[in-house]
Formats: C-alpha cells, structure tokens, sequence
C-alpha cells in the first residue's frame, strides 16, 4: 500500500495544473480514446498495477505517460483515473473492467429449478442454489487439505466470497473452486429421480480481495472476488449464476432500506455444531431462514468500528445461524415476484457460539459493494 500511496503522489505532481475536472463516477475518455468512467485508482486494477510497476524493477516504459493522460480529476488530493473497456497500454495482456463490467453480469440468473417450498433448518433441495462454491485448500504445515469457506457464482469467471477466507499466514492456500456440489459424499447428487452432473473443480487464476479490506477496521470491507482459472460450464439446473443487486429498487422492485425485516436464506456446508471447539461440517449443503434486522448484539458488538453501518448486514437472533466454515457464503432474497434470487450479503463474522438466541451473524452488504465489484470484473 506505501507504494501505491508514493506513486499516486508522484501523479499529483505531474499533472495537478493540467488535469480537468470531472465529477467522481461521471462518463469521461481514456488514454486510448475509449469510453470509461472516472473512479478511484484503486478500483481500476490494469491502472492499478501500471502504478505499482514504477516503484518495480522493470516498469512499462510508457506508465508515466499513460497514467498522465488517465487522470480525469481529484478526490482528497489524490488522483481518479479515466478507466475505460480495455487497457491504455496496449501491449498490455490485462482488459479493463469499468463501467462495462455489467456487461458482464449474465442476463440469465438467480433461477433455480426449484418447485415445492424450501423449509429452513434442513438439507438444502438438489435444485435449491445452483450457484454456491465451496473453496478448497491446506492450512499452513499441514498436508491434509479440507473445504474451508463458501462462496458464490456471480458469472462464468468470478467466484464472490469473503476476503477473511485469505489471511495470509492464517487462512489455508487455496487450491480451487468447486461448483455443482450438493453432497461430498456423493457421486453424483440424485433426488427424486434426478441427478446432477460431477461438479466441476476449477483453479483460481487471481485473488482479489477488496483494496481496503481490514481498514479502518479489522472486519471492515470483507468482500473479495475469485477469477477462476477458465470459465464454469453453466446449465439450466445445476451451475447457474446468481443475481447481483446493483440497482436493488429496479432490479428486485424494493430498496436496500427494506431488506430489513425481510427473512433471507443462508446456505453453506459449515459446522453444524455449537460447540467452537468440536466445529462438525455438514456433509450436505445445508440452508437456514433467517430475518435481516439490525438487533442490540449485532450493534454493540459486531458493527463497533465500521465508518459507514451500511456497509453490513445482520441477519439471526432465532437460535438459527451460519457458522464455522459458512463464511464466504450467500444471504439471498428473492424479488419481489419470487422468479429470481440476489446475493444481498456475504457470510462475514458471528457470535463466538453459534445460533446463540438473541445473537446475530453480520454479512457483507453486497449492494453497498456492487460498483467495486463492476469495476474489477473483466472478460
């Protein structure tokens, strides 16, 4: 981060008595003449990286020069770049993901091929959530590896999941992504006569956890997206993509201010045990319904240090939970006509015991996110 902060420093320098003026978010043009948006550095990652490569050993001959020309306006005396569809640099190999990047979004998602009434509190229907991940990895000094965190399909490349899942030094090395799983100890998934096709283990390509995870606060921004290695086989059952809330009023027909007090569900394969020393992971997904409120424990306790209260969600205080090995895993509501289903929140931290009446989980509030995660998707 001292490099990103000495470089766009050095930006400031060079171009304060040229640069024009744009207002954060509006349309501008790029160092290739493209269109793009004008955002913080730190969410155009191919501007981000040309950045870090002048305080490098080998920077592009021409980063100087491309950043000059990328920089649209200021924010708290530091630069915000035009990002555009695809890189300033042209020999570069990494496309830019902007304002496009919900381009990216598929069309087609959050149907599942569910019919009869999900009940909370039990396995999860075969056909329930055709877009939950489940992250595999080794813990350090350890040769045994295990599923440790969960995660969801946003669209054929991107896996959305909780930075925590990638403490260095602490979380395990993740070794891939799989999709298309229901129960691990089963090959393949049958229910009623129907069975599901092998799920699909994909190596990640990159890891990008949010640029300002654990700042201000040690839990704050945990959000993190996973480029799979090549893209998910995606069918009409099985592997679907979820719904992103990037418009919650338009896209789900209510507002963020109104997920409270709606019930959501939580799925993932993490302990099914109260006791968090004898975690117990469920061997079959497993679902919980829950109410999204902000209640006395989730205020006092969770969401002490966190600058902006929108930034996550609350959801429990039933006895119901999600819990060790559930993090990185969805909340999801419906839209208002029940057709399609949005990831509203990601599984973050909870009670030390939990399902503990009157206790709470918080959950990354998704759409308080979205923008980032448009920035940073590319083809």
């Amino acid at each position: 981060m001292g490099r990103l902060n000495v470089a766009a420093t050095l930006m400031v320098v060079l171009v304060v008595a040229t640069c024009s003026r744009a207002q954060e978010g509006s349309g501008c043009t790029d160092a290739s003449g493209l269109a793009g948006r004008c955002i913080s550095i730190r969410n155009c990652p191919p501007l981000r990286q040309l950045l870090q490569s002048l305080s490098g050993n080998t920077p592009n001959p021409n980063a100087l020069e491309i950043l000059r020309r990328s920089v649209c306006s200021f924010a708290n005396n530091l630069p915000l770049v035009c990002c555009g569809r695809t890189s300033p640099n042209s020999t570069s190999t990494n496309p830019v993901a902007t304002s496009s990047g919900r381009d990216l979004l598929p069309s087609r998602c959050g149907v599942t091929g569910l019919t009869d009434k999900i009940i909370d509190g039990e396995d999860a229907d075969l056909l329930a959530w055709p877009w939950m991940a489940v992250l595999r990895g080794k813990f350090p000094g350890q040769s045994r590896s295990q599923w440790y965190c969960g995660g969801v399909l946003i669209n054929d490349r991107y896996v959305l999941t909780a930075a925590h899942c990638f403490k260095t030094g602490i979380s395990p090395r993740l070794e891939f992504v799989r999709l298309g799983e229901h129960t691990f100890n089963s090959n393949p998934d049958c229910q009623q006569n129907l069975c599901a096709p092998s799920p699909q283990d994909i190596p990640v390509e990159q890891i990008i956890p949010h640029p300002q995870y654990e700042s201000p606060c040690r839990e704050c921004n945990d959000i993190a997206l996973l480029r799979l290695a090549r893209p998910a086989t995606l069918d009409f059952l099985h592997v679907v993509p979820i719904c992103l809330p990037v418009d919650p009023l338009k896209d789900m027909g209510f507002s963020e201010e109104e997920f409270q007090g709606k019930f959501a569900f939580a799925a993932g394969w993490g302990s099914q045990s109260r006791d968090p020393n004898r975690p117990d992971p469920a061997d079959t997904l497993q679902q919980a319904l829950l109410p999204i409120g902000e209640g006395e424990f989730c205020l006092s306790r969770l969401k002490r240090g966190y600058p902006d209260n929108r930034m996550t969600l609350c959801a429990g205080g039933q006895g119901k939970d999600t819990c060790k090995g559930d993090s990185g895993g969805p909340l999801m509501l419906a839209n208002k006509f029940e057709t399609r289903r949005f990831v509203v929140g990601i599984t973050s931290l909870g009670p030390t015991v939990c399902g503990t009446r009157g206790t709470q989980a918080l959950y990354t509030n998704v759409h308080y996110y979205a923008q980032w995660i448009i920035d940073t998707l590319r083809p």
